[in-house]
Parts: structure tokens; C-alpha cells; sequence
């Protein structure tokens, strides 16, 4: 069984040392292939420096678009 640290290297250790380009709202055929037609005003996607892009989503199913809280801490990463 994979521990909650190798999964989120795994799936996401990507971004790691990444920089954020851009925050747009999604096109007309992303929120088309999403099903998230109805949600345009609030479905956004975060492109980073080598392409990848993150679209925040409300569950693991996909099920309508997410939010992101953004806060400045001071914690250090692990």
C-alpha cells in the first residue's frame, strides 16, 4: 500500500520547484470536455512554466469546478 507521501510525490511532484505563468479562466471547449459549461464564470486554470496546467475541481470525480485557498504562512516545507 502507497503511504499519503509517496502518492503525493507521485501525483504531484511535478510542481514541485515549478513557477505559476498565468491563472486564466478555462476556454469554451475545456469547460465543453469538463461538462462544467454552466460553471464559466468560476472554472479556472493555472498554467506553469514547462506547460503543465492544474484546473482545481470540487471532488476526485470532476463532478464542477474547485477553489483554491490561498494563504502566506510561515511554515517551512517538510
Amino acid at each position: 500500500m502507497m503511504s499519503t507521501d509517496e502518492m503525493i510525490r507521485r501525483e504531484y511532484g511535478t510542481l514541485v520547484g515549478r513557477k505559476i505563468v498565468t491563472v486564466r479562466p478555462m476556454l469554451a471547449d475545456e469547460l465543453e470536455m469538463y461538462g462544467w459549461s454552466h460553471h464559466a464564470d468560476s472554472a479556472m486554470v493555472i498554467i506553469f512554466d514547462d506547460g503543465t496546467a492544474v484546473v482545481p475541481s470540487a471532488d476526485p470525480e470532476g463532478n464542477g469546478p474547485g477553489c483554491l485557498f490561498i494563504e502566506q504562512t510561515d511554515r517551512s516545507p517538510a
